[in-house]
């Protein structure tokens, strides 16, 4: 026989491309309603600054950012607790165990009440523990009773984030997504109804924002309620898993503390460019706001990863478990590029759009260069993403943790500070350390990815061991 005839591994090697290709297609699937659901829910936050704007001022949509601003962390780290419930709920949908979903959506409900208890008294008491933080107080007064409505709305939006974690473990955020599309305009009545009175409501002034918002949060957990059903076996009886919980929990914990550390570095960036000069500011809030878009597509690909492999690992397939890799490492380097293609092609245009060419060029063209960053960034996050998605379906969520915390704030935030004040580069000096921190983190979660999935792990022990016997 010839030792170089490959024809009978043509067939082997048809079969793992078609079945990549089929991964691919399942990503995507999944990805592109979850990636629609944060552009919408964006659409309703852009809205609600809109429409305060519009309505009363600059000075009230300042006292409304304060609040949002607090809430929009402090919900990010429930959604991430909450969201260690999805590997947990994908293997149930797997086994098509109906009474293991109705259990941990008990479990899912605890847990949304143990974090609303933690994190509500927080945000309503805000005006107050924020004052000695040099923050005006005519600004928190002004904004208390929109802060305190959102404190409020935290605890329906839990729910709601209960409801969308458990339809995305089941391959099924569109329906969320139909949802969403609905409340947008609802959102928008509600806004207008609400703040300036209409009929026998009365006018509530910015607060109405923050009721609106409770009112939304409620109407769509209502509907989610009655969606999300499921069919149990009656003669079973289903009982409270208490070391369930705590395992979801170990899972959702450093997600939601992983959240913290990728949001609040924005924000503390976002502090300090206020204190470099308006231009510098505008500039970097710009770049922020077409962050958060781009941000979307990669978040997307993170969560269809967790799921479809946490489907793997509950089906013990190596063959799927592989296909999910390569393809969700693929398709995040192919987002990557794309965000990338499109950042660099848009950057003027985009800043030349948002700040002018008159007496704001010098700011639209510092703008300019800041995208081009944000493009690099993207670069290396969406990889990134795709593997902590990986990892996050096989409940691995200690380490990526870790390396998002070096990689903001060991290495990004303090270069950041260094090449602002001592290379003088202003703003981007900024940008170029938060580059460099997520460089760091994507190589520490690309080599975790890698380990996992040679079922290998690094530990000081293990790499002090190894060198001792070298």
């Amino acid at each position: 026989m010839n030792s170089f005839d490959i024809s009978h591994a043509l067939p082997a090697n048809a079969a793992k491309g078609a079945a990549r290709f089929a991964e691919a297609r399942s990503l995507l699937r999944l990805a592109t309603p979850i990636a629609a659901i944060a552009l919408v829910s964006m659409g309703m936050s852009v809205t609600d600054a809109a429409m305060v704007a519009r309505l009363f001022g600059a000075e009230a949509l300042a006292a409304v950012a304060v609040g949002s601003d607090l809430y929009s962390i402090l919900y990010y780290f429930g959604a991430g607790i909450l969201g260690g419930l999805a590997p947990f709920y994908t293997a149930a949908v797997v086994r098509a165990d109906a009474n293991a979903q109705v259990r941990l959506q008990r479990i899912g409900w605890v847990g949304a009440l143990l974090v609303a208890a933690l994190l509500v008294p927080i945000v309503w008491s805000a005006p107050d523990w924020l004052r000695p933080m040099g923050i005006d107080p005519a600004l928190l007064d002004h904004g208390r009773g929109y802060t305190q409505a959102m404190a409020v709305t935290l605890l329906p939006m839990l729910g709601v984030v209960l409801y969308r974690t458990m339809l995305t473990a089941a391959e099924r955020p569109r329906v969320f997504l139909c949802v969403t599309l609905v409340m947008l305009p609802l959102n928008a009545g509600f806004n207008y109804a609400l703040m300036v009175g209409v009929g026998p409501v009365p006018a509530l002034g910015v607060t109405g924002a923050g009721v609106s918002s409770f009112l939304v949060a409620s109407t769509i957990l209502v509907v989610m309620v009655v969606i999300g059903r499921v069919k149990t076996t009656k003669s079973e009886t289903i009982r409270f898993d208490w070391s369930e919980l705590f395992a979801v929990l170990r899972v959702g914990l450093p997600i939601g503390i992983t959240a913290v550390a990728e949001v609040g570095v924005y924000l503390g960036a976002t502090i300090y460019a206020a204190t470099l000069g308006a231009a510098e500011a505008a500039a970097h809030v710009l770049v922020l706001r077409v962050a958060g878009v781009a941000y979307a597509i990669p978040m997307a690909l993170l969560q269809a990863a967790m799921v479809r492999m946490a489907r793997a690992e509950t089906l013990g397939d190596q063959a799927l478990q592989h296909s999910v890799i390569r393809s969700s490492i693929w398709l995040g380097l192919a987002g990557g590029v794309l965000l990338f293609a499109c950042l660099a092609a848009g950057a003027d245009p985009l800043a030349t759009a948002f700040l002018g060419a008159g007496q704001f060029g010098a700011t639209a063209s510092l703008a300019a260069g800041l995208l081009l960053l944000l493009g690099v960034i993207e670069l290396f996050e969406s990889p990134c993403l795709a593997a902590a998605g990986i990892l996050r379906g096989r409940k691995d969520t200690r380490a990526p943790m870790l390396f998002t915390i070096a990689g903001n704030w060991v290495i990004g935030a303090p270069l950041g500070i260094y090449l602002c004040e001592v290379e003088q580069m202003g703003i981007t000096g900024v940008w170029t350390g938060l580059l460099f921190g997520m460089v760091l983190t994507t190589l520490l979660t690309l080599v975790r990815l890698a380990q996992s999935a040679a079922h290998t792990r690094w530990s000081l022990p293990r790499i002090y061991r190894a060198w001792r016997a070298a």
